[in-house]
């Protein structure tokens, strides 16, 4: 099993969707999925 993302990079992933980067190039540049950072974005829309 992948050891799970850090604390860091989904701050920093988050953070740069939050100052108005692409998600497919936040996803790209940090190496996640898309679907990763969506769950990351909106947690609670299970």
């Amino acid at each position: 099993m992948p050891a799970p993302y850090s604390v860091d990079l989904r701050v920093k992933a988050v953070a740069a969707v939050d100052r108005g980067e692409r998600k497919s190039y936040v996803a790209r540049v940090f190496q996640i999925s898309r679907n990763t950072l969506d769950l990351w974005l909106y947690p609670d829309d299970t």
